[in-house]
């Protein structure tokens, strides 16, 4: 829709001089202005296709197979199982060949496997309009971490094209972003929009939160990039919520920061360690706070203390509200 509201403005604004021009008496047609206005929109368009070209061959597909029950229509009481079938994206963040994806695209898979685009082999795709060539290999799953919906994967190839993981604090209502994958298995697939809010929490308390956006995501898109104007990765595309199963312009991606802690760590060790004192962490609200009659009406409350657990050795007790941590105030139990 930023076209058509763009559109009206240049055209506004060619009219306004126009009637300036007539009332000084020099008539002048609109055909500079609207030059400008085409090589604007030219110029942007071939700096996406650059910025296409970039991000594309770092982006792949990934197929997955394992053995479940199968869905159809079959009489009651009765399951079949099966050999299942799964596709979904990937960002190659090494030239080693280690790969970002998310866990639920390759949980409980048997057999993984990595399509790399020809680009990504350093060879031609061909003259035709439809891509050709391309490999598809083995790879080998190398950690998970179920709370951040997070995986890596390691294929056998080197010198590979690969992505930088920007900095997701830098992230603005507004700004514009590209989400690359495969939509429904669709390879090699771009769409664009903007950021619709930097930070969701989509369940109370929730440690994890998401980069909203109103990209076009759409099954299949799991593991794939969500990139700013320079070609960096600032979220991980993750989940979207819908009611006819497709797009609906509420899109959600990992922050690339928290994206960063775990590849790096999963990369290093394979797993993921986290700090715990032993709490349960509450966000303070009013709809809290007034039962029980408390006059603050934001911060932090403990839910509940683990017995024997580090928070409970130092004395903290259910119901203590938190005030700051090593000096930084504290405002949820996210933040906490």
């Amino acid at each position: 829709m930023l076209f058509p509201i763009q559109k009206r403005i240049l055209n506004s604004a060619i009219l306004a001089g126009l009637v300036i021009c007539l009332a000084a008496g020099l008539f002048t047609t609109p055909a500079a202005a609207q030059s400008d206005k085409e090589w604007d929109l030219t110029s942007f368009s071939n700096e996406i296709r650059q910025l296409t070209q970039t991000v594309s061959p770092a982006v792949v597909q990934i197929y997955t197979s394992s053995f479940g029950a199968l869905m159809g229509s079959m009489p009651q009481g009765v399951a079949l199982f099966g050999k299942q079938q799964a596709t979904g994206s990937g960002i190659i963040l090494d030239s080693g060949g280690y790969i970002l994806t998310n866990n639920h695209v390759v949980a409980g898979a048997k057999r993984v496997q990595v399509k790399l685009s020809p680009q990504a082999l350093g060879v031609s795709a061909g003259n035709s309009i439809l891509e050709t060539g391309g490999d598809i290999v083995g790879a080998q799953i190398i950690g998970v971490d179920k709370e951040t919906d997070l995986a890596v994967l390691k294929i056998e190839k080197t010198d590979l094209p690969f992505l930088t993981l920007g900095d997701s604090d830098e992230v603005f209502q507004g700004q514009l972003v590209f989400a690359f994958g495969s939509p429904m298995g669709l390879t090699n697939s771009v769409s664009f929009g903007v950021i619709s809010t930097v930070a969701r929490q989509l369940e109370l308390d929730n440690p994890m939160i998401y980069i909203q956006s109103d990209v076009a995501v759409n099954p299949g898109n799991s593991g794939g990039p969500l990139v700013n104007s320079r070609g960096e990765v600032i979220g991980i595309n993750t989940l979207i919520f819908t009611q006819s199963g497709g797009s609906e312009g509420l899109s959600f991606s990992a922050p690339s920061n928290i994206a960063k802690n775990i590849f790096n760590q999963i990369r290093a060790t394979g797993r993921v360690k986290r700090g715990v004192i032993g709490v349960n962490p509450q966000t303070l609200n009013p709809w809290l706070a007034k039962p029980l009659g408390i006059e603050r009406m934001w911060g932090v409350i403990l839910g509940d203390v683990f017995p024997n657990g580090p928070a409970d050795a130092a004395g903290l007790h259910v119901g203590d509200i938190i005030v700051s941590l090593d000096g930084k105030a504290m405002e949820n139990g996210r933040q906490f």
